[in-house]
């Protein structure tokens, strides 16, 4: 009780320790005495909490953890340690706050997919149901008990009504139902027949039928004889079905997730509507469930349901009924080799061979003469061993642990030949057969050695054994006999020669050929010349042979050939011969042209190329070509070294016989200094004249084209005036026609340029405001926001700010970025909110104008949210603290009267 005192006076101190009245209510104390707080500070101290949502055990155990201890501190040191218990304190709101807005997301999207699912047919139960069992099996782990799956993984789902759900025949029809008739024959009608209170359904006619806990098989039957004494129609003519499913009522109680009542349609049965429930728990059990209808009591087994999944008239479910899971009396566990090794629910009298049968069945390897049960019996833990074939009747207890175990490595009953043979693989295992029956039977390949192949064996004490064995005739392979899981390895001869080939490459008809190396050794470079196809015509009779020595992989060696003379040179295994072209040691020699001309490029030099042959395969002169100014760029070498570019200047007009084109020259053609295309602009909206019009100096200017154009029209608006420019794309560019208008020399007349298109529109007297941090959408979702935007009209020169106050009901200061408030004009032009210190100067607002207000980020969103709560906890304490203030003081005068 001192500790929670002790921390009610410390919080207190801090929140009023800047008040006036601190000092009456923490007077300082005598020396080496410590002040002892009041009872009531409690008091205050749970409402100072309560405020701020922080548990007070776990701010003392922070504290203490940070080595404030309020309950041995005094005033002066509790004053100190302030800004470190004020930091814990706003650590511990951050926490929270961050905890809060989980929940409430999540509570939010809950509560949307409730709506939703109401809005789909569901009932509120069905919807609240189905969410929080998503939400359920999303977060918990999977049950290890066969059968809880079915309630968990959506196996089964809460049906809401006969739009996803078909009734099946058995459904008992009762009052509630709507029965829906369609009559196609020669009589050809629709009605809707609906279960009354007394079960009758009542036919067009007046008739009435009984169909009260008729299954919906047997009603057709019945309806389908009475309806033909009244109408026509043939086999295949007639429809019914359940149109809508009554609504019931049902408590589910027991060992589930979720119990209590449900509100659901009657076309579930008892499996569906305990998936509502959110399935049984890991105790509840899934073998005795009890669905109770009025006195009967039906008992529900997943197993048998999942073993027999036809529906039954008995599990459906009526109104006001009972489902109730107990818990599971006996579980037992099955391992080993079953095909779905599980924890299962048994019911007395059920055997080993009933759980067998539950998990699948045994696998291929199960050995199910010695399955071993581990019971745990009066303090004793036994393993008993089971022939499943002799004891399939073998009783189980709650808790027992069934193993069944499977041979991981089973004998070999047969033998193995691979390597160089026809047919490797295995062969079954007879006795007495002998190495060579099997490389009869595998039948050796051509190239296959004899001498030697070698068998591996396993031995009886788990070794292995390699044995060498000759499969020549009479060398012993006829008499050695294998065993079981025994594998031959036969040798092929290939696999110890090294490949031994030759590479010819280069100036050759065939390209890159390679070909074995002979085995006299004796192939000549003019025989591999030959192999490779002979040399192609540019050919050099030089060669380059590259030889890999066999013993070293790694190492080259490089020796030059004369094609004519070395001939007979004698080649190598792993030789590469590349022959070498004129090419290769020829420098490419060319001359470029560009600029003025149709097809620049570039062209092989030669000394027959003249400067005309040149300018006709780049296909002549372009129209813009200045025939007076070709400019020719030559390399000159200085000295073998040294490089230099010359310039020389050519006139076409002229002979030009004389000048001669060198290797790697540069051909430019310049276009005419004054040479211009018509250039064109297009001029749309409200001029007399509209049109494309095409520009009549380099310098017009944008006032210019509109007096060519006839001047604006009368519904001319030139504040909206737009224009797009081609520059690497259309891009926009604001304009100011209305001051170009009525001043020339203004910087907006701009100078046109190829490509512009000017548009003029019709005057607009509407002012856009977009809603968005507005409070606009308080007023109702009408027409006039549905779009996000209010269009009204233009009411002079007034600030954005006055618009939205007037026609959008303010800024929503908890969002509202006010300062970055904006309006951008018809013209494209957007002008911001001047700020200076605390003042605001909103723009003006002109026709045809759009008013945008910016949002604040996220976070500053949520702080301005939670900036009134902030202030009403702080005026919480600072109230309390007052009160106190005044108590005491009302306290003392009371005492000094008395006195």
């Amino acid at each position: 009780m001192m500790s929670n005192l002790r921390l009610a006076a410390c919080f207190l101190l801090l929140a009023l320790s800047t008040a006036p009245a601190a000092a009456q209510i923490f007077p300082e104390p005598p020396p080496n005495q410590q002040q002892r707080p009041t009872v009531s500070q409690q008091a205050q101290l749970d409402s100072y909490l309560r405020g701020k949502d922080i548990d007070r055990a776990e701010l003392e155990r922070r504290l203490l953890a940070e080595g404030i201890d309020v309950n041995t501190m005094t005033q002066d040191e509790l004053l100190r340690e302030r800004p470190r218990i004020e930091r814990i304190i706003n650590q511990m709101e951050e926490e929270q706050r961050t905890l809060d807005a989980e929940v409430r997301q999540t509570a939010a999207e809950q509560s949307d997919r409730i709506e939703d699912a109401v809005e789909e047919g569901a009932s509120v139960e069905e919807a609240i149901a189905e969410v929080t069992a998503e939400d359920a099996n999303v977060s918990e782990e999977v049950s290890q008990i066969y059968g809880h799956q079915v309630f968990r993984n959506k196996s089964l789902e809460v049906y809401r009504n006969t739009e996803n759900a078909t009734p099946p025949p058995s459904y008992p029809l009762k009052p509630g139902d709507e029965i829906a008739v369609s009559i196609f024959g020669a009589s050809q009608t629709d009605f809707i027949l609906r279960l009354d209170e007394s079960g009758f359904v009542t036919l067009p006619n007046e008739l009435r039928i009984p169909l009260n806990g008729i299954a919906l098989k047997d009603a057709r039957e019945l309806l389908a004889r009475r309806l033909r004494q009244y109408y026509a129609f043939s086999n295949g003519q007639l429809s019914i079905r359940i149109q809508a499913a009554r609504t019931i009522s049902l408590n589910i109680f027991g060992e589930v997730e979720r119990s209590g009542t449900f509100t659901m349609s009657s076309l579930n049965t008892g499996f569906n509507a305990l998936v509502a429930a959110g399935g049984p728990t890991e105790n509840g059990s899934v073998r005795n469930i009890q669905l109770i209808n009025g006195d009967e009591v039906v008992l529900l087994d997943v197993y048998e349901f999942l073993q027999r999944p036809a529906q039954r008239t008995g599990l459906f479910v009526e109104e006001n009924a009972t489902i109730f899971v107990p818990p599971a009396q006996k579980i037992v566990d099955l391992r080993g080799g079953v095909i779905r090794p599980m924890l299962y629910e048994m019911k007395e009298g059920e055997s080993l061979g009933d759980l067998i049968q539950f998990g699948g069945g045994t696998l291929a390897r199960a050995e199910t003469t010695d399955i071993r049960v581990t019971r745990y019996d009066r303090g004793t833990l036994q393993v008993l061993n089971v022939d499943l074939t002799q004891q399939p009747d073998f009783g189980l207890r709650n808790g027992d642990v069934v193993n069944v175990p499977q041979i991981t490595e089973p004998v070999e009953d047969f033998v193995v030949i691979e390597g160089a043979v026809l047919l490797p693989g295995q062969f079954a295992f007879e006795e007495g057969i002998t190495a060579d029956e099997l490389v009869r039977r595998g039948r050796l390949r051509p190239g296959a050695r004899r001498d030697v192949a070698f068998l591996f064996r396993r031995n009886d004490d788990g070794t292995s054994r390699l044995i060498r064995v000759n499969l020549g005739a009479g060398a012993g392979a006829e008499q050695l006999e294998l065993r079981r899981g025994d594998r031959l390895q036969v040798l092929a001869q290939a696999s110890f020669v090294d490949p031994t080939i030759i590479e010819v490459s280069g100036a050759v008809r065939n390209g890159t050929t390679s070909f074995p190396f002979p085995q006299d050794g004796a192939l000549t470079l003019d025989e591999a010349v030959l192999l490779a196809g002979g040399l192609a015509t540019n050919a050099i009779p030089e060669a380059m042979v590259i030889r890999t020595p066999v013993e070293n992989s790694e190492e080259r060696r490089y020796q030059r050939v004369n094609l004519r003379t070395d001939a007979d040179f004698v080649l190598q295994p792993q030789d590469q011969v590349i022959v070498y072209s004129q090419e290769t040691f020829t420098d490419a020699q060319q001359v470029t042209v560009g600029g003025a001309v149709r097809e620049p490029g570039e062209f092989i030099y030669n000394p027959t190329l003249r400067l005309e042959d040149v300018i006709f395969m780049a296909g002549g002169l372009r129209l813009d070509a200045a025939r007076n100014r070709v400019e020719v760029f030559r390399l000159e070498i200085v000295d073998g070294v040294e490089t230099r570019t010359r310039v020389t200047t050519v006139d076409l007009s002229q002979p030009t016989t004389d000048f001669v084109l060198r290797p790697f020259d540069e051909i430019v053609v310049r276009s005419a200094a004054e040479f211009e295309y018509i250039r064109n602009v297009v001029l749309e909206g409200e001029v007399r004249y509209p049109g494309q019009y095409a520009l009549l100096s380099d310098n017009e200017r944008l006032t210019d084209l509109i007096a060519r154009a006839g001047g604006l029209t009368a519904e001319a608006f030139p504040d909206g005036a737009t224009m797009t420019r081609r520059l690497e794309s259309n891009v926009p560019v604001v304009l100011d026609l209305d001051v170009s208008l009525t001043n020339t020399s203004n910087p907006g007349n701009l100078v046109l340029l190829a490509g512009d298109r000017i548009s003029i529109p019709k005057r607009n007297d509407l002012v856009i405001i977009e809603t968005v941090g507005t409070l606009a959408d308080r007023f109702g979702a009408d027409s006039l926001v549905s779009t996000g935007a209010l269009h009204v009209a233009y009411q002079g020169e007034k600030s954005a700010d006055w618009y939205i106050k007037r026609y959008a009901g303010g800024f929503e200061n908890a969002v509202a970025h006010k300062k970055f408030t904006t309006v951008e004009y018809a013209n494209g032009q957007v002008k911001e909110t001047d700020n200076f210190l605390f003042i605001k100067n909103y723009p003006e607002v002109r026709p045809g104008s759009t008013i945008r207000v910016a949002l604040r980020p996220e976070k500053q969103q949520r702080e301005r949210r939670e900036e009134r709560f902030d202030w009403i906890g702080l005026a919480q304490v600072v109230v309390t603290g007052v009160t106190s203030v005044a108590t005491l003081i009302i306290i003392s005068n009371r005492n000094r009267n008395t006195n």
